[in-house]
């Protein structure tokens, strides 16, 4: 059981005007393939009352074009102003281009839709349910991307929802963090909204990606921030994501931190993080806590909690609200950021948008909101887990086995069929599931 602590400072690890690490960058760069643009500015946005007054500022200074992607969309009042904005603009003549997945948006209300096309926004959604590709269902777009006039983005994981107002410090206010991003880095996160656009339209037979309002301006720099923009696939396999993480733990050399929702992890990212931990860094991660929306997804994940807690990770669990940040910070230097939880899902299934952040000051604002959060958070006590009811613990495992179909199971969805014996010359779990 959890067990009330206070929260240690955190240490400094260097000063926040300092450069972050180049041989950080390097080994991203070396194994992602994909570079640092630099000049970018990041601004953090903590919580819907910042969020949502930068969505709303963002779209209502468009000028020639607009183009959104979102996973979660749900009747309400923040749902019908921002629907109000996009319609305003596209009876201005901005091109609005809506992009909303199935699964995520499947609470969104008619009347929003029938308000955006009506007004002149093109208005899609990703992989119908049910759909004629019964083999993509379990394949989401967990993406958030909001673009507008090709120079200004915003990503993160706040969803479209009444429950992603406030502060976050109660119950039906969530916790969570959103960036607003200027720069080269804008080129990225644009791409993560441009492919899956084309996968939607031309299922309808409309006609390509472009027209005449895209004019793609020159990127200049806005601000002194290195940004890494990672767009992981929804496709079988673990995806670019996964990469970084397995990357960023194996190169810390302090600390590590987590924040989560959901910590369902594959068994190589378990042993991972728990060889991070032997190695002597300091490994914390704060998931939620009383506050869920989905339980069997949190039980799914408290099977892992022993074997972590053992190497010395700390766990930590969020009591005012719902938490729904993804943030990973490393050394304060770097930070992996959007929308990717540390689960199965955001790793291996699920489109994903990543901003890898190379920037002490913004580093070192995240881990303050860590801090902050880990005062009203109680720490998980290694002990009185390991002696929780054995009623837990068949909760546990019955939840486990009923997700694991939509985790992706074998052939179903994650990392193909299992070989057979005689083809396997590593160890005794090849797949880590």
């Amino acid at each position: 059981m959890p067990t009330p602590a206070v929260a240690e400072p955190r240490p400094a690890t260097a000063a926040r005007n300092e450069p972050a690490s180049d041989e950080l960058r390097a080994v991203l760069e070396g194994l992602l393939g994909v570079p640092f643009t630099e000049g970018n500015r990041i601004d953090v946005l903590r919580n819907g009352e910042e969020t949502f007054p930068a969505m709303l500022a963002a779209i209502s200074a468009a000028e020639r074009s607009i183009d959104m992607l979102w996973f979660a969309w749900r009747d309400s009042d923040i749902g019908r102003r921002i629907a109000d904005a996009l319609a305003d603009r596209a009876g201005r003549g901005v091109r609005v281009r809506v992009l909303l997945d199935a699964y995520g948006t499947k609470m969104i209300g008619r009347d929003t839709v029938t308000r955006l096309r009506d007004a002149g926004c093109s208005v899609l959604f990703y992989r119908l349910l049910p759909g004629a590709r019964p083999t993509v269902w379990n394949l989401r777009s967990h993406r958030r991307v909001l673009v507008c006039d090709e120079t200004v983005a915003l990503t993160g994981g706040t969803g479209v929802a009444d429950t992603w107002g406030g502060d976050g410090d109660r119950p039906g206010s969530w916790r969570d963090t959103a960036y607003l991003v200027r720069g080269p880095a804008v080129a990225g996160v644009r791409a993560g909204f441009a492919l899956p656009w084309l996968q939607a339209q031309a299922r309808g037979g409309r006609d390509g990606v472009l027209s005449a309002e895209d004019r793609f301006p020159p990127l200049t720099a806005q601000g002194s921030t290195a940004v890494q923009v990672l767009r992981p696939a929804s496709a079988p396999g673990w995806n670019e994501a996964a990469l970084a993480i397995a990357a960023l733990l194996q190169s810390a050399r302090h600390q590590v931190r987590v924040t989560t929702p959901y910590l369902r992890l594959p068994r190589w990212l378990r042993e991972l993080i728990v060889a991070t931990a032997d190695r002597g860094v300091a490994v914390s991660l704060l998931v939620s806590g009383p506050h869920r929306e989905r339980p069997s997804v949190h039980l799914q994940g408290q099977r892992e909690y022993q074997r972590l807690l053992d190497a010395g990770v700390e766990i930590w669990r969020y009591q005012p609200t719902l938490l729904h940040t993804k943030v990973v910070t490393v050394d304060g230097e770097l930070a992996m950021v959007g929308t990717a939880n540390l689960d199965v899902r955001s790793l291996a299934l699920n489109e994903q948008l990543c901003l890898v952040v190379a920037d002490r000051a913004v580093v070192g604002t995240l881990d303050d909101h860590f801090d902050d959060d880990l005062t009203v958070s109680t720490r998980v006590d290694a002990e009185r887990w390991r002696a929780r009811p054995v009623t837990h613990r068949v909760l546990e495992a019955a939840a486990d086995v009923v997700g694991r179909p939509l985790r992706g199971l074998g052939s179903l969805g994650l990392v193909g069929r299992r070989p057979g014996r005689g083809f396997w010359t590593g160890p005794s779990h090849p797949e880590g599931e």
